[in-house]
């Protein structure tokens, strides 16, 4: 009798650990990211500017709703999914670190999504709501060249900012261009400014 009062107990235990719903990122989706720790992205715009950002983390973690002090509830029996987030630090160390310039989730209604957020000198990227609330809008995007100078890419992107609220910034960036090999690769400002990358 006992042992079966074990066994029943070791059961319950077992559907509450796994009663909760499990969001993760396959391989697939992380392979999105072409970027490694260390790597250099310097920039150059048709008037002469220049910044550098330069790829300073790449972390993956386990979300959940709720944290206890001396017991994770959620975590163990709650619904969890999962982030993966790509940062980056200016070259020359000002200010704070960039916010993160990719991020991949499994959310916890089941969707992936792909998130962008880029900021150079006096140019910041607002978004793309649409496009960003669900990876295979920004998956499906028609491949297309990128041409800029000397540069040349066949696996390109173009993401167009939707935000309508900050379009009279002077840093208001309306076009991203995505290599899916190489990442950022440039960028388009509303008042006619083009950024390319020279360096990564």
């Amino acid at each position: 009798m006992k042992k079966l009062i074990i066994f029943t107990i070791f059961i319950l235990i077992l559907a509450l650990l796994f009663c909760g719903k499990r969001y993760r990122l396959t391989k697939k989706d992380t392979d999105f990211n072409p970027y490694k720790v260390g790597d250099s992205l310097l920039f150059h715009s048709d008037k002469d500017k220049k910044d550098t950002l330069i790829i300073a983390s790449i972390e993956r973690r386990k979300l959940n709703y709720n944290s206890y002090f001396f017991f994770d509830y959620e975590y163990l029996f709650g619904d969890t999914w999962e982030t993966y987030e790509v940062s980056t630090k200016f070259s020359n160390n000002r200010g704070a670190p960039s916010s993160n310039i990719l991020t991949i989730r499994a959310e916890p209604n089941g969707t992936k999504t792909i998130s962008f957020d880029f900021t150079l000198n006096h140019a910041f990227w607002y978004g793309n709501e649409y496009l960003e609330k669900d990876a295979n809008n920004i998956l499906n995007l028609q491949i297309t060249k990128f041409e800029r100078g000397l540069l040349k890419f066949n696996d390109v992107i173009v993401v167009p900012s939707s935000d309508e609220e900050y379009k009279e910034r002077d840093d208001y960036i309306y076009k991203i261009y995505w290599s899916k090999s190489n990442g950022f690769v440039g960028f388009d400002m509303l008042n006619g400014e083009e950024w390319a990358i020279t360096k990564k």
